[in-house]
């Protein structure tokens, strides 16, 4: 066995000649453990709630969303659609058409108390639901848009709210009022606006702000209303779970070229994931530096113990050893120190993430889709750690070490 390592070892684990060095050397491993433990958590609860976001965003987008870069919207005829079906890993692509535009309702028994709102149509063709698996997030209702001619929809679980809603409704249509583009001047204000029916088949629930705005029709009925037939304004793409895909984002570039502009969900939400990922890295540099601070017991603790071994110095020096043996030995005890505490706060940290992700005893305050916190540890971030908690204990064995070189 290595001599320092052996000695190092021995001055760890044997009692000490006074009682406070014991303490100080207790003390300096805890903080060390909480301080490592508290980087676990809060890392592993960013990426939770993170995973949590994308999950809630899976139902109002898709892996991939296309969008025309020089004009709003895309001309279905030309898009190379069957081209981008035959990537592999693509599981579903679908044409999207979206814009903005007035409801009115008249719930039955309410013939005076119409109810309007500016919402957001998102006409969809029959592949939107593999896109975005929109029909598991039903909760009232089907999710049906199309039968012998007559056109359906599904609102958004606030929009029916407000608009009170009565699902199957067949006396009562939802009527869409969409402005008609290049309309001349006339007498009449209707004539600028293209008017149509569609009845509610379902409720949906994706987010917050979707489900305040949102009715999702065929895109048959979308492009009839808008006089805009042959024409989207997006291209959902699908992928498969196992698939790769960054590969198949380069595929797609390459097949559309520089026209199209191609969005992964994590672009399509930039800011948002921005946002999260400045918020887990400052929580990170904060609880670093605290972490910091608490290693200065350590510098106490090599001091003390510097001071009490100087009879042990002597009689090394006087047995041979030299200024870099006896460096290296203090330097080994202050790295174990802070290796038993790491050590002590990864398993600490990754118990308390594994029973808050199974019985989920913290909760989450306040009305939100989730009870409690949600959790989930990645390797990068506990290498993370352990680089920070390794630079930091350098950080503090150098100073007593360089003290001890100059007693010496």
């Amino acid at each position: 066995m290595n001599v320092s390592f052996f000695i190092a070892k021995r001055y760890l684990l044997a009692k000490k000649s006074h009682n406070a060095i014991n303490i100080i050397t207790s003390i300096s491993i805890a903080l060390v453990a909480i301080g490592t433990m508290a980087l676990i958590v809060i890392m592993s609860v960013f990426n939770g709630l993170e995973t949590v976001v994308g999950k809630l965003e899976a139902g109002s987008s898709a892996d991939f969303v296309i969008d025309y870069k020089y004009s709003k919207y895309i001309n279905t005829t030309d898009f190379p659609k069957e081209e981008v079906v035959e990537i592999n890993g693509i599981s579903a692509v679908s044409s999207v058409l979206e814009d903005n535009l007035l409801l009115k309702y008249t719930p039955a028994l309410e013939e005076n108390s119409p109810r309007e709102f500016i919402a957001k149509i998102r006409g969809v063709d029959n592949s939107y639901n593999n896109a975005t698996n929109i029909e598991d997030k039903i909760i009232d209702g089907v999710y049906f848009l199309n039968s012998r001619g007559v056109n359906y929809c599904v609102l958004g679980n606030g929009l029916a709210n407000r608009l009170q809603i009565h699902i199957n409704d067949f006396d009562n249509p939802i009527r869409c009022y969409f402005p008609k583009a290049e309309t001349g001047v006339s007498i009449n204000p209707m004539d600028a606006i293209s008017v149509k029916d569609v009845f509610p088949a379902g409720v949906v629930t994706i987010s917050a702000d979707l489900d305040d705005k949102l009715i999702i029709t065929s895109i048959d009925f979308a492009q009839q209303l808008m006089n805009l037939p042959n024409k989207a304004t997006h291209y959902f793409v699908n992928i498969a779970s196992s698939a790769d895909e960054q590969k198949i984002q380069t595929e797609l570039e390459n097949i559309l070229g520089d026209d199209y502009i191609i969005k992964n969900r994590r672009q399509q939400n930039e800011v948002m994931y921005n946002i999260m990922k400045s918020e887990k890295w400052s929580s990170f540099l904060i609880l670093s530096f605290i972490l910091f601070i608490a290693t200065f017991n350590l510098v106490g603790a090599l001091s003390v113990l510097i001071i009490d071994k100087q009879s042990d110095i002597k009689t090394l020096i006087f047995m041979g050893a030299n200024n870099s043996l006896i460096s290296k030995i203090f330097m080994i005890e202050g790295f174990m120190v802070t290796f038993s505490g790491t050590i002590m706060g990864l398993i600490l940290g990754s118990s308390l993430i594994f029973i808050q992700d199974i019985f989920h005893l913290v909760p989450m305050q306040g009305s939100f889709i989730i009870d409690a916190f949600p959790v989930e540890l990645r390797l990068n971030d506990l290498l993370s750690i352990l680089a920070v908690v390794i630079s930091i204990s350098m950080l503090a064995v150098i100073y007593p070490i360089r003290k001890l070189s100059k007693i010496m």
